[in-house]
């Protein structure tokens, strides 16, 4: 696979403040679904933009399905390449009606009437939320505006999508929604998921995790490499997944566990398969 993102000795800082990253490096292949972790104030949501080109770097290249975010010429075409979703979606709805939000973006591109229909219904049918196309945003759950900002950023056909905390503000069941649209975004669809999270059960889900710390990348692998390096997790002050935590406790104890359990039915199916061997 290509590199989807490319990020070469990238140095950023925020006016008149100290440097956040210094001599950045990271390569996102297209594809990939990747979940970015680490604690409060480790830069996540500062790389986030910087990846898609909300924040140009002070030094260094950032480059997007090969274009350079720093070219002003480029400026459309890596927000059509590369789109963002937000934590709050109340802050990215931008019409009271649904297939109105969704029509937005090709609307301001010079999209031909007859071919946003059918990006709208592909958009909206993609998310799951054709049968709200008539619906007010505002009778809309925060699970389901969050969809239809989703479907807002896919009218604009883009390649990779980023989930800047997209789902903190929603209830368990909104995050359930987000996190299978993620996956189904991914698997069926092609696109280039990250993810910035600080919950361990969404980031499970990816292919790959980033652990930042300082603005610096400190784990990169797996979810099984990352969630088994415990010692790594503790000294950035973040938790493997409950069900992870747990298995490592019952193979202290002695149980054979195999390293790196990661979900629930997948500790259910060692414990069953332990019960009828015993």
């Amino acid at each position: 696979m290509n590199n989807y993102i490319s990020v070469k000795n990238m140095s950023f800082a925020y006016r008149d403040g100290d440097s956040l990253f210094e001599n950045f490096n990271l390569d996102i292949k297209e594809g990939e679904y990747v979940a970015i972790i680490g604690h409060n104030g480790c830069g996540k949501s500062t790389l986030a933009k910087i990846l898609c080109g909300i924040l140009l770097p002070n030094s260094g290249i950032v480059t997007v399905n090969g274009i350079d975010t720093a070219d002003d010429e480029n400026f459309f075409e890596i927000r059509k390449s590369c789109g963002m979703i937000f934590q709050n979606p109340d802050n990215q709805l931008v019409a009271t009606v649904v297939e109105e939000d969704v029509a937005f973006a090709p609307e301001n591109l010079g999209v031909e009437p007859s071919e946003i229909r059918k990006i709208v219904d592909e958009a909206l049918k993609t998310v799951g939320m054709e049968a709200y196309a008539k619906r007010s945003t505002s009778q809309l759950s925060g699970g389901q505006k969050q969809r239809v900002a989703i479907a807002g950023i896919l009218a604009m056909r883009p390649r990779c999508i980023i989930f800047d905390e997209a789902t903190s503000m929603l209830d368990p069941e909104g995050r359930k929604d987000i996190i299978a649209a993620m996956k189904k975004l991914n698997k069926e669809n092609g696109i280039t998921v990250i993810t910035i999270t600080h919950y361990m059960s969404e980031a499970v889900e990816a292919d790959r995790i980033i652990v930042l710390n300082k603005s610096k990348i400190i784990g990169d692998g797996t979810p099984k490499d990352i969630f088994s390096d415990v010692k790594m997790l503790n000294s950035v002050s973040l938790a493997s997944p409950q069900i992870t935590q747990l298995s490592e406790m019952l193979i202290d104890d002695g149980f054979p566990f195999p390293k790196g359990i990661l979900h629930t039915m997948e500790a259910a199916d060692v414990i069953e398969s332990y019960l009828q061997n015993k």
